[in-house]
């Protein structure tokens, strides 16, 4: 039996497993195994990785049982693909992007033929941009050039998934290479996500209570549960003094995301391991990352500080806390926010304390004037002799009444 034939024999087989969800596990690493398996055949035919091409081998593992007449069959029907794929005429790129949108073909399998990642941003500016909105294909070609170039197509992703994206320093960055369409891929992003069914948690101000907030860090992930319609819970510790306590910690996943990609490297191995199960219409729900099991060492959140907040229910008509260790996110900030506002509220108090003493200094300048003592003399000795200062701690005083 030839290369060819084992290959194909292999791929029938890893996907078949894959099919049946033998384990949770093995899912997420068997994807790629499959992909990996596709590239692979394909590229030995000299064919790039689209749609069209790659529905060959899914016709292929769709038969019950595999022989030497079916493997005959599939790889005559890759060589025709190939020999048609790769006698046709010679197009440009340009070309070949005008074609697509003339004939409808899809994004996924126009950008394999050009070279090109079938990532979020590019099916984008081909599917909505070019097709729908019809830019001209020469700003499209230029703009997938500009990324490519530059190497930003993770950049865009994270950028995608921060609130205020356009005081960020990765949106300065991105304009420097002059990417023309960011910001309508964000807003483009965001309206797919607000026409979504949500099934967001209702805030504590929606359900009637004021939570009692607190902000934790250094907390170490041991498991993600999610699935594709409830919100994502993390499962670890937290060190209090100087042992550790179980947390629980319910957020969305825009949040997860957040956090994973403030994480290195292994925050971003989680990431594409949770795309890759959601993406994976066979894998077992509730899905679950045992991320020490994984990726041999629990995910620590050291560059992120959480604000949290226990939920409340109410008992005897009154809102009291759960007494689970559980807690919602309310705010993710990076250690400069944290920092940023640590200093804030260390500036505000003084401020306040500042302002106390001012007000308290027009009680004294008060007392020294039922005294007897003239209105020049009262103010020295009350440190109030600068007009401004004693009109401010007039009103300060008079606040307290």
């Amino acid at each position: 039996m030839d290369q060819l034939k084992l290959k194909l024999q292999e791929y029938y087989q890893h996907y078949q497993k894959l099919e049946k969800k033998t384990k949770k596990t093995a899912s997420a690493g068997g994807v790629d195994t499959v992909q990996d398996l596709e590239t692979d055949i394909l590229t030995q035919f000299g064919l790039p990785v689209s749609k069209r091409f790659v529905q060959i081998l899914h016709d292929f593992v769709n038969h019950s049982v595999v022989n030497d007449q079916l493997l005959d069959y599939v790889s005559k029907k890759l060589r025709t693909a190939a020999r048609k794929y790769l006698l046709a005429p010679v197009m440009t790129d340009l070309e070949l992007l005008t074609q697509g949108r003339d004939q409808k073909r899809s994004p996924f399998d126009v950008l394999p033929e050009l070279g090109y990642p079938s990532h979020e941003y590019a099916v984008f500016l081909i599917g909505e941009l070019l097709y729908r909105r019809n830019v001209a294909a020469q700003e499209v070609m230029d703009e997938l050039k500009r990324v490519q170039k530059h190497n930003s197509w993770e950049d865009l992703l994270v950028l995608s998934k921060i609130n205020n994206y356009s005081t960020h320093e990765l949106y300065t960055k991105l304009k420097k290479y002059q990417l023309n369409f960011v910001d309508d891929f964000i807003t483009h992003l965001r309206r797919q996500e607000v026409a979504k069914p949500q099934n967001r948690r209702l805030s504590p101000a929606e359900e009637g209570y004021k939570p009692n907030y607190k902000t934790i860090s250094k907390v170490q992930v041991e498991d993600i549960v999610f699935d594709d319609k409830t919100m994502p819970t993390l499962f670890g510790k937290i060190k209090t003094g100087t042992r550790y306590t179980r947390i629980t910690i319910g957020l969305e996943f825009t949040e997860l995301n957040q956090l994973l990609m403030n994480s290195g490297e292994l925050g971003i191995e989680i990431s594409n391991a949770i795309k890759k199960r959601l993406a994976n219409p066979a894998a077992e729900k509730p899905m679950v990352i045992d991320i020490k099991a994984e990726f041999g060492e629990p995910l620590k959140l050291d560059n992120s500080y959480l604000e949290v907040y226990k939920p409340q229910h109410q008992e005897d008509g009154k809102w009291t806390e759960d007494k689970d260790a559980f807690y919602f996110v309310d705010k993710i900030l990076s250690k400069k926010e944290f920092d940023k506002k640590a200093k804030e509220a260390e500036v505000k108090t003084k401020i306040e304390e500042c302002l106390e003493l001012i007000g308290g200094s027009y009680v004294y300048y008060q007392r020294l004037r039922r005294l007897g003592i003239t209105e020049e003399e009262a103010q020295v000795r009350a440190g109030l002799q600068d007009e401004l200062l004693f009109k401010l701690s007039f009103y300060l005083n008079k606040l307290k009444d």
